[in-house]
């Protein structure tokens, strides 16, 4: 891990405690934001779409974009919320990354991410993040 949110997002206290209140009290449906997502690919001629969930907390809208039949891989830079991760979304494969500097294999129809942005601390490490996942979309 490089970058400093990485460093942080490698112990993610905050979130690591709070995953299971954060499901409990969030009760937002992730249907319209999925919908979209999924509308879209299928406009695109991707309507089963491999798609990266980058750093996307309790996996709420992977498993929605899952249902929809996408294969959806997550990524995170806390193992213990990748081990959440695995519970929720046990076909998904889980990656272990530094969202500034992400150096995948694989490249996807569609990369997601939610909220994330909110916890980097420099518009560096933002724009280092955006053009990092625009490296892994075909």
């Amino acid at each position: 891990m490089t970058s400093s949110s990485a460093k942080v997002s490698a112990e993610r206290p905050f979130y690591s405690l709070h995953a299971d209140p954060y499901d409990a009290l969030i009760t937002d449906p992730v249907e319209p934001w999925v919908d979209a997502i999924h509308d879209r690919l299928v406009r695109t001629h991707r309507p089963q779409a491999l798609i990266l969930d980058a750093v996307c907390g309790t996996r709420r809208h992977a498993a929605a974009l899952i249902a929809k039949g996408n294969q959806v891989d997550v990524a995170d830079g806390s193992r213990e919320l990748l081990s959440r991760a695995r519970r929720r979304c046990p076909a998904a494969r889980a990656l272990l990354v530094d969202l500034c500097a992400m150096d995948l294999d694989t490249r996807y129809d569609a990369v997601t991410c939610r909220g994330v942005f909110n916890d980097m601390t420099t518009d560096n490490e933002r724009e280092s993040a955006v053009a990092s996942m625009m490296t892994t979309v075909n």
